[in-house]
């Protein structure tokens, strides 16, 4: 009777034990499917410093503009070939399911890195091409923009080329900006052998939610 007792109680510790372990298997598959495929969520946000930049309208703008929405920021140029028209092309497609998903209003930014040749009425009529009334084209002297693009963790660079044609390297990484101003995740672009680095709109939508759930 006594050795039935034992192994009844031995046989519930099993069972007990087997849950447990079948229950911490499950919770890391779980955060593992939620970890966000082409997201950086930092681990804490970074708070931005002030900075002045003209929009397309030719108004000067600075930090505050940020306050109060979220906002996905993308540097490029207008006379990019490429990346830019592709990338802002499915930012604005995807921007009414994003905003959907949180509270604030939802803008994008595109900043352009090459002053030199796109004045405010040069990104106004590019951005009005997307017809996404949430873009806003922006840029400034290299003075002010160099600092702002380096503090997004976003980088550009000029061509020494004196063509006037000339190209400009930049990120193909698109950022995002709370309601506070301050720096919080990057979304990371697709690399596809034989074609140029661009968001992945499907992956966008479904790392979105995963990265604001981080942020909570």
């Amino acid at each position: 009777m006594a050795d039935k007792l034992v192994l009844g109680k031995v046989g519930s510790f099993l069972l007990l034990l087997g849950a447990l372990i079948a229950g911490i298997v499950a919770y890391a598959l779980w955060q593992q499917q939620a970890e966000p495929k082409q997201a950086l969520v930092y681990p804490q946000a970074r708070n931005l410093a002030e900075f002045t930049v003209t929009d397309q309208h030719g108004n000067a703008i600075g930090r505050e503009a940020l306050f109060q929405q979220w906002t996905l920021a993308f540097v490029g140029y207008t006379y990019c070939p490429d990346i830019c028209p592709l990338t802002l092309a499915k930012l604005a497609g995807v921007q009414p399911e994003l905003a959907a998903m949180v509270k604030e209003p939802l803008k994008i930014w595109f900043i352009s890195v090459d002053p030199q040749r796109d004045t405010p009425a040069q990104i106004n009529d590019y951005v009005n091409y997307f017809q996404q009334p949430a873009l806003l084209g922006v840029t400034a002297g290299h003075d002010q923009l160099f600092p702002f693009v380096r503090q997004l963790g976003l980088m550009y660079a000029m061509s020494s080329n004196a063509e006037e044609n000339y190209l400009v390297d930049h990120s193909a990484s698109v950022v995002l900006i709370n309601p506070q101003g301050q720096l919080v995740a990057m979304f990371k672009p697709e690399m596809v052998v034989g074609q140029p680095p661009v968001i992945n709109t499907e992956q966008l939508l479904a790392d979105f939610p995963l990265v604001l759930a981080r942020l909570r």
